[in-house]
């Protein structure tokens, strides 16, 4: 029975069980958006009409869409807090039906985390299901995606409690926990090693357990976790060969698990001395030069963000797997929402998800005007950027992220949109309105023009001396007139692509940039600096290239190489 369970070809029929009738109704209801749309609506509002927040807005009279608008405002965060709060001390019917099953959170590098109510119902349609879905899209492109087990990176599923006792922590690790038996196989890390808070000794246990294993798929949603754990196999090689020829884990990194599950989560370890060998061979004749394609050869594909910030650590990654292996799109999605799919390898876009929750949009150049025009989803033109809200189902009201994302096409008439970069990414010291698109496209320009290619940025505004100051780490050997060359390149390009900054500047109201050294492997000690303090969370790290937040700030000037010019 148990080879017919681990045989691919049979895990591959029961994901194609459940995710062609999903594919089949996305694309069914992607050829009338506007009666998607209507119908998740119209749902939303009948079953949360006799809610707190319900008989607050008078649901129970909304009969269309405009009747939506009118009564719900657009609300970020701040506006669901209060409502969230008294959900989280056990009201129930507050934002939906009964109580949440659990708060999936949300993090920045200041405030403290968001906790986002998921219902039952909820994560059944938009979590479960959509997985399902992704699973299956991944594995139609990549035949051979289960010939082997896959590596995820997700954070535990539970980090604790709110106030009533309901559980808050990662819906992704949720899901890890969850999966139907028949695919739980697939995981070549036991949910224990998810739950670690080290992360020296997680990314450890994580190579403990996945050099052991031909790893055919690699999941995570930022690319420098590769990096990151790649690196971590340099470093300790000898101490991981030793383990996997022993069957055993060190016992400082053992000491890491819970000791309920301690004894249990070793007798999942086997003495594999031709591994071993084989291991230590791939180090003999490679060195320094070992890449996951000699150790994982059979490796099909990685489920990796490509888009925003990514960008700047793909390239990073050149050389590192082997050349059939698939860098595929990881798609739009929050802790708020699944709200983007990634139908195929090919995709660099997201198809909207406007069968399962409500959209609406603003375009960008709309967004500082008193009374910004709100359009459906049916609306959107291609080409055009647009700051994306919705109504989730599970508590989210005309929810603004803040993110901005551009249309690129249609899927019938579902959008297939790109992310952009979040909306906190403008700034305005003087009236310039500078946007993180600005400071990537001058990076660029510059990096072009005088053949240098940073290997990370960021910008922050400078309030109290009206100044920008891009914070860089350059190419080792990079001459300091080179890098002053550079900086003058940054600030001519944006005054070329920003009228506004362009005027500033010549006016004096807006100092000339500064420019700011970093050390080496700024950004992958930064992220491991912001997950030791808990300031940020493993799946959800992202950098901006354009920032306006003093503590950050104040994080990354702990961290310079040289002075500021």
């Amino acid at each position: 029975m148990s080879k017919v369970i681990n045989n691919p070809a049979v895990k591959k029929l029961v994901l194609s069980i459940a995710g062609i009738p999903l594919l089949k109704k996305l694309e069914k209801a992607s050829r009338d958006i506007k009666s998607s749309q209507n119908r998740v609506l119209s749902g939303i509002i009948e079953s949360c009409k006799d809610t707190a927040f319900g008989k607050e807005h008078n649901l129970s009279a909304v009969k269309n869409y405009e009747d939506f608008r009118k009564a719900v405002p657009v609300n970020d965060y701040e506006g669901h807090r209060k409502y969230i709060e008294r959900m989280c001390r056990g009201e129930q019917n507050v934002l939906f039906p009964g109580k949440p099953v659990f708060y999936n959170t949300t993090s920045g590098t200041t405030d403290k985390p968001k906790l986002i109510p998921v219902s039952e119902q909820y994560y059944k349609k938009a979590y479960s299901g959509v997985s399902r879905l992704w699973f299956y899209t991944a594995l139609k492109d990549n035949p051979r995606l289960f010939h082997g087990k896959n590596l995820s990176f997700v954070a535990p599923a539970q980090e604790g409690k709110v106030e009533d006792g309901t559980p808050f922590g990662s819906i992704s690790g949720v899901v890890y926990k969850n999966i139907p038996g028949i695919l739980k196989d697939l995981y070549s890390t036991p949910y224990p090693v998810i739950c670690m808070k080290d992360y020296d000794k997680k990314y450890y246990a994580m190579l403990r357990f996945s050099l052991a294993c031909n790893i055919t798929y690699i999941i995570t949603v930022n690319p420098s976790t590769v990096l990151q754990l790649h690196r971590t196999a340099l470093q300790e090689m000898q101490s991981l060969i030793k383990d996997i020829h022993d069957g055993t884990l060190r016992p400082d990194v053992a000491s890491e698990f819970d000791p309920s599950i301690r004894e249990q989560t070793l007798r999942m370890l086997r003495p594999d001395p031709s591994r071993a060998a084989e291991l230590e061979r791939l180090v003999g004749v490679y060195g320094e030069q070992l890449r996951p394609k000699h150790y994982w050869p059979d490796l099909e594909c990685v489920n990796t963000w490509k888009q925003g910030n990514c960008t700047l650590i793909l390239p990073k990654l050149q050389g590192f797997f082997p050349d059939k292996t698939v860098l595929r799109e990881f798609g739009y999605q929050a802790s708020e929402a699944r709200a983007g799919m990634v139908l195929g390898n090919e995709w660099d876009y997201s198809v909207l998800m406007a069968h399962i929750y409500h959209f609406e949009f603003i375009e960008e150049s709309q967004r500082q005007k008193e009374n910004p025009e709100v359009l459906g989803a049916h609306e959107l033109e291609i080409g055009k950027n647009y700051y994306i809200l919705f109504s989730n189902g599970s508590g989210l009201f005309r929810y603004d992220i803040n993110d901005i994302v551009r249309v690129d096409g249609f899927l019938n008439q579902f959008p297939l949109f790109k992310f952009l970069q979040k909306g906190e990414g403008v700034t305005s010291l003087t009236g310039e309105k500078l946007s993180e698109q600005h400071v990537i496209g001058a990076v660029d320009a510059a990096s072009i023009a005088k053949n240098i290619k940073l290997e990370f940025y960021t910008m922050f505004c400078d309030t109290s001396d009206f100044t920008y100051k891009l914070y860089a780490e350059f190419p080792a050997g990079t001459a300091q007139n080179h890098k002053k060359a550079f900086l003058e390149s940054v600030d001519e390009h944006i005054k070329f692509t920003n009228l506004e900054y362009a005027a500033k500047r010549g006016s004096n109201r807006l100092n000339a940039p500064k420019l700011v050294d970093m050390k080496p492997n700024s950004y992958e000690n930064l992220k491991a600096r912001l997950l030791a303090e808990g300031k940020v969370r493993e799946g959800q790290y992202k950098v901006s290239y354009l920032k306006n937040d003093p503590v950050l700030q104040k994080i990354y000037d702990e961290m310079l190489l040289t002075p500021e010019r």
